[in-house]
C-alpha cells in the first residue's frame, strides 16, 4: 500500500496535468456542479466571455447566457438530474453566449455529465464561432451579389435589344413626321425617355459588371448634377447635399459608369462618417498643377486637370488614419459593417485615369476627398442635335449581322439596307459559319456577343478569322461583362458597338470599322 506522501504527489501531478489540459485547450472548458455554479473556467474561456476566472468561480453559469438560454439552463440540468432526460448532455449545438461586455455572440455548445465520487459535476466545451459565422455571411453576401449580376446582365442584355429596336423604329418616324410638328414633338419625347431608359440599365450595370474601363467624354459638372438626384434619395434627410462648380469645367476622359459608382462610394462613406446627420458638399473646378506644387496635388504631373472634391462635415480621421485609408482592406466600420475596398477601389480607379487623390481630414473636422482627372486634350465643340441622319455616312459592302433576337437582327438588317449595303442576317453562330462556308466572305460581320446554340460571338469571330483573317469585325452587345476571349479581342482591335444604339451610332461604327 503506498504511503500518504506518494498518494499526496501523486494527486498533485495529476491535478498538474488536469489544470495543464485545461489552460492549453484551445476551446473554452467550463465546469459546473449539479446546481449550476462555475466550479472551473479555463484560460481559453476567459479570452472568449472577457472574464477572470476569478470573477466568474463560485458564480451560476447562467451569468454567461443571454435570454432565453440564461431562464432555461437551471431547469434543463434539474430535469436531466430527475429524469435523466439528456435534452443538453452530449449534445453539440449552436446557442449564443454572453460576454463580460454585453455583447452576444455565436457559439458551438457541447455539454457532458463528469462524475466526482458522490457528485456530479458537468464540463461545458465552448467554441466561438462569429468569425465562421462572418466569413459563411460573407460568402452568402457575395453569392447573392453574383447572382443578382447574372440576372441584371441577362434582363439588362433584352432590355438593350428592345431599346435598340425602339430607338431605330423611332428615329424612322422621326424623319417621316418631320413635317408634322404635333408628331414630331410626340416622337422626339419618345426617343428621349428610351434614350433614359438606355441610361438607366447602363447605371444598374455599373454596380455589377467587371469590365476594363471605357473611358468616354464627359463633363464632370452634367455628371454630379445627374448623380447627386439619386444621392438625395439615397442618404436621407439628415444629410444636406450641396453642389457647385466654378466656371465652366474643361471636358475629361473618364469611364462614366465607374466615376458614378466612384461618387455614390465616397458619398456612403461620408454618410457613415455623420450618423447624427450632417451636410455633404460636391464641388468641381479647373485645377493647374505647376511643377513646383506637384506634391500639394497627389504628386500629379505637371497639367491641366479637373478637380472633384467631396466633403464631410463628419467624425474625421486622425492622422494615422488618414495615412492608411486607400490600403485594401483597411477600415475603422465595426464588425461586418465595412470590408475596407472602397476607398482603395476609389484610388485605382482615378489612378487607372491618369489622375490623382489627396485626403485632408481631422478628428472633429470633417474630411475633403479631391480627385484630379486630366484635362482632355480636345477643344470642346458644340453639343449634337439630332439631325445629323440627314447625311449619315453609307456605303455600298457586304455585310453579314448575326443576331438572335429576330426582330433587333431586322432593325439592324433594314437600317444598313437603307444607307446602301448588301446584307444578310444569320440567327446564331452555327448557321453564319455555314453562311460562309458556302458563300464569299463578307467584308463585315457584325455579331452579337451572347448567343444561343454552343457558338458565342467571340468564338464565331476565332473561326472566321482563321479562315478569312481579312474580314471586318464588329461586336455589339447589351451586356456590360466581358469575358477573357471577348476582352482579348476587343484588346486586339476589334470595335464593341454597346446596345440599345441609333441609326446615327450603327452607321458611324460600321463605316469606321471598314475604313479601319
Amino acid at each position: 500500500m503506498k504511503k500518504p506522501e506518494a498518494l499526496e504527489k501523486e494527486l498533485e501531478e495529476v491535478r498538474g496535468r488536469f489544470r495543464s489540459l485545461m489552460d492549453n485547450c484551445i476551446d473554452a472548458l467550463i465546469i459546473i456542479d449539479e446546481d449550476g455554479t462555475v466550479l472551473d473556467f479555463n484560460r481559453a474561456a476567459e479570452g472568449i466571455f472577457q472574464y477572470a476566472a476569478s470573477e466568474i468561480v463560485g458564480q451560476n453559469v447562467s451569468q454567461l447566457m443571454p435570454e432565453p438560454y440564461r431562464s432555461g439552463h437551471d431547469r434543463y440540468i434539474r430535469n436531466y438530474l430527475t429524469s435523466g432526460d439528456a435534452k443538453i448532455i452530449g449534445i453539440g449545438r449552436e446557442v449564443s453566449g454572453l460576454r463580460k461586455d454585453g455583447s452576444v455572440f455565436p457559439m458551438d455548445l457541447s455539454v457532458g455529465e463528469m462524475p466526482d465520487g458522490h457528485t456530479r459535476n458537468f464540463v461545458g466545451i465552448v467554441r466561438d464561432i462569429s468569425q465562421r459565422r462572418l466569413i459563411e455571411n460573407q460568402l452568402l453576401q457575395a453569392s447573392k451579389m453574383e447572382a443578382v449580376g447574372q440576372l441584371t446582365g441577362g434582363i439588362a442584355h433584352d432590355f438593350n435589344n428592345l431599346l435598340a429596336i425602339l430607338t431605330m423604329d423611332l428615329e424612322l418616324l422621326e424623319d417621316m413626321t418631320a413635317d408634322r410638328p404635333e408628331s414630331a414633338e410626340l416622337v422626339a419625347e419618345a426617343l428621349e425617355v428610351t434614350r433614359t431608359g438606355a441610361e438607366l440599365t447602363q447605371r444598374l450595370l455599373a454596380f455589377s459588371r467587371r469590365q476594363t474601363l471605357n473611358p468616354t467624354r464627359l463633363n464632370l459638372d452634367e455628371l454630379v448634377g445627374s448623380v447627386s438626384v439619386l444621392l438625395r434619395r439615397t442618404l436621407g434627410e439628415s444629410i444636406r447635399i450641396g453642389t457647385s462648380s466654378v466656371g465652366p469645367l474643361w471636358p475629361v476622359t473618364v469611364d462614366r459608369g465607374q466615376m458614378e459608382n466612384t461618387l455614390i462610394n465616397l458619398a456612403i462613406n461620408a454618410r457613415d462618417a455623420m450618423p447624427e446627420g450632417g451636410r455633404l458638399s460636391i464641388a468641381c473646378k479647373n485645377v493647374t498643377v505647376g511643377a513646383r506644387e506637384r506634391a500639394e496635388f497627389g504628386d500629379l504631373p505637371a497639367g491641366d486637370y479637373v478637380c472633384l472634391s467631396v466633403s464631410d462635415t463628419g467624425t474625421g480621421m486622425t492622422t494615422d488614419v488618414a495615412m492608411h485609408a486607400f490600403e485594401p482592406f483597411f477600415t475603422t466600420k465595426p464588425g461586418r459593417h465595412g470590408t475596407g475596398l472602397g476607398l482603395s477601389m476609389v484610388y485605382g480607379f482615378v489612378k487607372q485615369s491618369g489622375g490623382g487623390v489627396t485626403l485632408d481630414s481631422a478628428p472633429g473636422a470633417g474630411t475633403t476627398i479631391r480627385l484630379y482627372f486630366p484635362r482632355l486634350a480636345e477643344p470642346d465643340g458644340p453639343a449634337k442635335t439630332a439631325s445629323p441622319r440627314l447625311d449619315l455616312p453609307a456605303g455600298r459592302e457586304k455585310i453579314l449581322v448575326v443576331e438572335d433576337a429576330e426582330r433587333l437582327r431586322e432593325r439592324t438588317a433594314s437600317a444598313l439596307r437603307r444607307l446602301g449595303y448588301e446584307v444578310a442576317t444569320a440567327a446564331d453562330g452555327a448557321t453564319a459559319l455555314a453562311m460562309l462556308s458556302a458563300e464569299a466572305p463578307p467584308d463585315l460581320v457584325l455579331t452579337d456577343v451572347v448567343m444561343p446554340g454552343g457558338i458565342d460571338g467571340p468564338m464565331l469571330v476565332q473561326r472566321i478569322l482563321e479562315k478569312h483573317p481579312a474580314t471586318k469585325i464588329m461586336f455589339m452587345t447589351g451586356y456590360a461583362e466581358a469575358s477573357d476571349l471577348l476582352r482579348k479581342n476587343i484588346e486586339d482591335g476589334i470595335p464593341l458597338l454597346q446596345k440599345p444604339f441609333s441609326q446615327e451610332g450603327l452607321a458611324t461604327a460600321v463605316r469606321a470599322t471598314l475604313d479601319d
